[in-house]
This record gives structure tokens, sequence and C-alpha cells, in this order.
């Protein structure tokens, strides 16, 4: 499924290379498991052509035609609101949203056909579907807070809106602009949408989060934090201090004659990486994607064999010898 979407929906292998985005030079996803198990990638992608940040920023600043159509491209990619003319389906007298069979039907079966003469109306129809169906509307939950030590239920509205890690109710824009810190704000109506490309939300029917990382100092501090978190550890900290607790008392349970502080502090370190990667809780379907061979990435980047042992060697050789005694002996 990921190979098709790669290859079709973000043109990596069209003859032209376009996708929805444009010609896509790099990529790299990073697949994850949510607390039940379910997957999902956060994927980074790098345009053909595209400009730096600064040169982004100076080009809207100084070039109007550029400004113009770099705002309505951007508008055209990345959506925080449904599709003009649909109704709202929610339940008035609840004031919650639910997902009618009719939604549900959406994601189980196919878009509309192009040849249809009423092509654009189906469309339109069958993407608000999906986007109520995939619970593209943000709504507050337990997950918003969960690094909060406080629950959800004693929170008020207005705490719940300011709380919310996913930064939601975000603030209306109601025609893009870059603001004089040059971060490009994208037109939004509805407070509560997350970003999604009308494309690939009604092609892979699942909510998504789609960003720009945009213009001036804003978008180069943006695409730092999103390639840290792209890349991010996927152990707790609870996993690792119980893998570090556990690693210290199996070295004074031995007994082992350790030469020096540095040896025994490398041994610990040892342990406890291997006490963390024995306690990693894995889903069923990360058991499988792994016997399937699929990873837990996706790049079309190449990389060198990083040698650490070596580096860490010809960095410090007395800290680091070559032939290190690991094993307590001389």
């Amino acid at each position: 499924m990921f190979d098709l979407f790669l290859g079709t929906v973000l043109g990596t292998q069209r003859p032209d290379r376009r996708g929805v985005f444009g010609r896509i030079k790099t990529y790299y996803g990073v697949v994850e498991a949510q607390a039940r198990g379910s997957l999902h990638i956060h994927i980074l992608l790098w345009l053909e052509g595209a400009l730096s940040p600064l040169d982004i920023q100076t080009l809207c600043e100084t070039n109007e035609t550029f400004r113009k159509r770099m705002f309505e491209w951007l508008e055209s990619i990345i959506k925080h609101d449904f599709p003009d003319g649909q109704k709202d389906v929610t339940d008035g007298a609840l004031g919650t949203v639910y997902r009618p069979k009719r939604c549900m039907n959406a994601v189980l079966g196919r878009p509309p056909k192009p040849t249809d003469p009423d092509f654009k109306e189906k469309w339109a129809q069958y993407l608000r579907d999906v986007l109520d169906a995939s619970g593209q509307e943000h709504t507050h939950n337990e997950t918003c807070f969960k690094k909060l030590k406080i629950p959800m239920t004693r929170l008020t509205a207005a705490e719940k809106d300011a709380l919310c890690r996913f930064n939601l109710p975000a603030d209306l824009v109601e025609n893009t602009y870059m603001d004089v810190e040059g971060a490009t704000r994208i037109r939004r109506t509805n407070d509560m949408m997350g970003g999604y490309n009308s494309i690939v939300s009604a092609l892979m029917q699942c909510n998504t989060d789609v960003k720009f990382v945009g213009s001036g100092w804003v978008g180069m501090a943006l695409s730092v934090y999103m390639s840290s978190y792209t890349a991010k550890a996927s152990l707790d900290s609870a996993v690792i201090l119980c893998a570090l607790a556990a690693a210290v008392e199996d070295a004074e349970s031995k007994n082992e004659p350790v030469n020096d502080d540095i040896e025994s502090s490398r041994l610990i370190l040892r342990r406890t990486l291997n006490i963390m990667v024995g306690r990693r809780e894995l889903s069923g379907q990360q058991v499988a994607a792994e016997i399937l061979g699929h990873g837990n990435h996706r790049t079309n980047a190449h990389f060198g064999s990083y040698y650490w042992t070596s580096l860490l060697t010809h960095a410090s050789p007395i800290d680091f010898p070559p032939k290190a005694n690991t094993q307590g002996q001389k």
C-alpha cells in the first residue's frame, strides 16, 4: 500500500516523477505503532528545486508575483476546512460529531468515477464523508493531555483548548499571508481541522496532518523539530529508567571485578541497552511488518555505514582502547 502511495500519489515511480506536491527529490519516513498497535508513518518530503526557508522569505518580501504564486500553490495542496457547499455532520442536540453509515461506506468503498457527469458534486461529498469518517476535524480526547498530571475530566472547555498538545483550536486565517517573523500562515476557516491534501485523503481514506516547513527562521526551526520528531526514539522514559535500574542491580549481584570507573560505566550502559531492547513491547502489526521485511523506515536516500566503536577509539584511544576489556578480565 505505501509503495503504491509513494510511486503513484507522490509520483516517485511516474514517468515525469510528478506527484500531488510536485517532484519529490528525497523522502524519509519512520513507521510507528500507536498504543493499540496500529501502524502509522511520519514522512518528510524534500521537493526538487525547493528554496531554503530564508530564500523563500526574501523572495516573498521582494517579489509580489512569486509570493502570489507560492500562496496559491500552498492553498491548493493543504486544506484546513471542509469542501465547499457541504453541510456539517453534527448532532444538534448533543453538539457532538457522529459518523453515519454513509461516511463509513465512503472509506469501505471506491471513490466516484471521474467519467461520471456529476463527478464534481459526488467527489466533494465523498471527500467530506472520508474526512468525517477519519476524524480529520479534531475533537479533544485523553491523548491531547496524556502528558498532564490531571485527568481530562477535570479540565474546563477553555483549559482543554489552551492545553491541547496538538495546539488546536488554531487561529483562523482568512487569506494566506507571511507574518513579521517570516512564517507563512496558510488559509484556515476551521480552527479544529488538521492539515490535509484532498487527493491524499480521498485516495488513502485515513487521517493525515500535512504541514509546510515554511519560510524564515520559523521555517528553519520547524525543519529541525520535524526532523528530530520523525527520527525520535520510541521508548518511554519509564522503560528506560526500569532498564537502567535492572542493569545496576544485575551488575551489583554478579560482583564481577572491574578495572576502573570508565569500564564499569561502559558495562552498565551495555547491560542497560540489552534490557531496554528486551523489555520493549511490540504489537502484532510491528512483528508482522518485521517478518515480512518491511522494516521501520522508508527512504530513497543512501547512507554509509557508521562504525561507532572505531570512531570512539580514534577520538579518545585512552578512554576507548582498541581491545577494551568488557568482561572484567586482564
